[in-house]
């Protein structure tokens, strides 16, 4: 059986980054005729690679601003930095399973089901690593600008329930979003529509001939096989306890085995986990369903974790049937309720929005909307710390911080206990978007959607008489009805994730409240070269790590440590050395990733 170099597992957003970058295809001249693949540049090489960076801040700083502007180096020359080069390697032999055989479908799934107008991340943020304004470029290739959505300025929302974070932008940056600009300038302050950003998927999927490098399969387990040769002198451990000296060799994987369900089995020296956080069997169920003493009709009570995956799972059933020409009808295959049904939804994320919104376009009579904290207002889901979007600042303790010092903080901090705890107060649980607060507040007005604060279900029974629940609330009042659905998200906990339990098993690392804590390379640990993307590495990417910004830096940080195991037989340490600072090099990556 032929053993892979690199196997990945999982066809979203932060894989088909990572595919991208691996696979380093020539640069598409046409769309870009100066663009150089940043993975042509060597760090053996430093003298081009500074060359390149000097000349670009040079045009970009003029004068006094050369100093700032040598911080913030655009995304191709922080990656050409940060990145090993493979002039002197083979090609990578690269594989992506996924359940649906196709990329990117479980994020389209997700748009069409709850009927999400556009992304909450701006259009530096995208997939395609090697081009930053490849996403700006589609959109002016195809004339497309009408499904860009404006960021907007400032919200102002009058409500007893509800709380928004009022960050604002900088004058230079209020200026040019108010003054008429070209289409060009204004694309960077705009968010893309849904149906635009899955035409640019597939467009990059085509542009780098990612589709012969996926595989249809859903992965059952992964276990390491161990190297058993004999172990050299620097990979064993001399460990002493009192006066005896104990000689212990490290475990090393030779490879990976990935075993598939439809009974196909993979091998690979290197691993990459990035199957997202909205597996079914990560569904955070509430105590209070798991108490639920009689029996019920499980369609009264869902998880929308299960209503992601249901668009999915129906149009693959379709194909399976060989039944394409059938009129596909997401909104049949999507039912929230049925009309004059009474629903609670649980939650007070965005998803939970959207869902109250489909309730009420199927007819439902009413809907209760819980939620344990108040009802947030975020443009973006990273909190306070708006500034990892853009040049916002914020407040902390009365210091003024803009997102590059948050990030020099965050990546300064040793402790991961304090990082988790900087990633808690960057998130804030969950947040609803200005414009779908909008859209539902006429509702909430008219009472045919009661928002209640402040409050958890305590107590939940099925009355099999009138074939509907009857809930106890935390605040002393009950609630009888239809249906229930749990918008609650995903419960991370590395330590349950059964993908994970081999390796867990063979290869222990510390757990802090369900986050593991693996290298700043993002490899579970040393002589074990598996590798995490998404909410897992929150706690070396930080707290947008499971956003597309995020899947952008940990696809620089994977590809870079797997580049270097691929050169260090062709390049002695002195020629790998001279980087700058973890810090720094974490801190360029978001910079160019996130900001002109």
């Amino acid at each position: 059986m032929v053993i892979l170099d690199v196997l990945i597992i999982g066809g979203g957003p932060h894989a088909l980054t990572l595919a991208t970058l691996l696979s380093h295809p020539d640069p598409d001249t046409k769309s870009d005729p100066g663009h150089v693949s940043p993975l042509s540049i060597s760090l053996s090489n430093p003298a081009r690679a500074q060359t390149n960076s000097e000349t670009s801040n040079n045009k970009r700083c003029r004068g006094k601003k050369k100093k700032r502007a040598t911080a913030g180096l655009t995304f191709e020359e922080c990656l050409a930095k940060s990145t090993l080069g493979r002039a002197d390697c083979p090609p990578l032999s690269l594989r992506v399973v996924d359940s649906y055989g196709e990329w990117t479908t479980l994020w389209e799934s997700q748009f069409t089901t709850l009927n999400i107008p556009h992304l909450r991340s701006h259009t530096l943020v995208h997939t395609d690593p090697l081009n930053k304004k490849a996403l700006q470029e589609f959109v002016l290739k195809l004339d497309r600008s009408a499904e860009l959505h404006s960021l907007p300025d400032q919200v102002y929302i009058l409500d007893e329930n509800a709380f928004f974070n009022d960050m604002r932008l900088g004058k230079k940056e209020r200026k040019r979003l108010n003054i008429a600009s070209t289409l060009k300038k204004s694309l960077s302050f705009s968010l893309p529509g849904t149906k635009l950003s899955v035409d640019f998927f597939k467009d990059q999927v085509e542009r780098y001939n990612l589709d012969k490098v996926l595989v249809k399969g859903t992965v059952e387990y992964i276990s390491p096989v161990l190297d058993d040769e004999e172990k050299g002198e620097e990979e064993t451990e001399w460990m002493k306890e009192g006066d005896d000296i104990r000689v212990t060799e490290m475990k090393k994987v030779k490879y990976f085995v990935v075993k598939l369900q439809e009974g196909i089995k993979l091998k690979a020296r290197q691993v990459v986990m990035a199957t997202g956080p909205t597996r079914a069997q990560m569904a955070n169920i509430p105590s209070w369903v798991k108490s639920i003493g009689e029996s019920y009709p499980e369609e009264r009570l869902q998880h929308t974790v299960h209503l992601m995956h249901h668009l999915s799972s129906a149009k693959q059933q379709l194909k399976d049937d060989e039944r394409q020409n059938e009129a596909f009808h997401s909104q049949e295959l999507c039912v929230v309720c049925e009309a004059g049904q009474r629903v609670m939804v649980v939650g007070g994320g965005l998803t939970s929005a959207h869902v109250v919104s489909i309730a009420l376009q199927q007819g439902a009579s009413h809907v209760t909307w819980v939620m344990r904290k108040h009802l947030q207002l975020k443009q973006f889901d990273v909190g306070d710390v708006e500034s990892l979007v853009g040049r916002y600042s914020h407040v902390e303790h009365g210091i003024k911080m803009d997102g590059q010092a948050y990030l020099r903080q965050f990546y300064n901090e040793r402790s991961l206990h304090k990082r988790l705890a900087m990633i808690r107060q960057a998130r804030k649980g969950g947040a609803v978007t200005p414009e779908a607060y909008i859209h539902l507040q006429p509702f909430i007005l008219s009472g045919r959607v009661d928002v209640k604060t402040y409050c958890q279900v305590s107590e939940a029974s099925w009355c099999y008489r009138s074939q509907s629940w009857c809930l106890s609330l935390s605040t002393g009042a009950h609630w009888s009805g239809d249906m229930i659905w749990l918008a609650t998200g995903c419960k991370l906990d590395v330590k349950q994730d059964p993908l994970l339990s081999e390796v867990m098993k063979e290869f222990p690392v510390q757990v802090i409240d369900g986050w593991p804590c693996i290298s700043e390379s993002l490899k579970w640990t040393e002589g074990c070269p598996l590798y995490l993307m998404g909410q897992y590495t929150a706690l070396q990417v930080g707290p947008h790590a499971v956003n597309l910004a995020g899947g952008q830096a940990a696809s620089i940080r994977i590809a870079k440590d797997i580049m270097r195991g691929q050169k260090q037989h062709h390049a002695d340490a002195s020629e790998l050395s001279g980087e700058k600072s973890k810090t720094e090099e974490y801190i360029q990556q978001m910079q160019g990733l996130l900001w002109l």
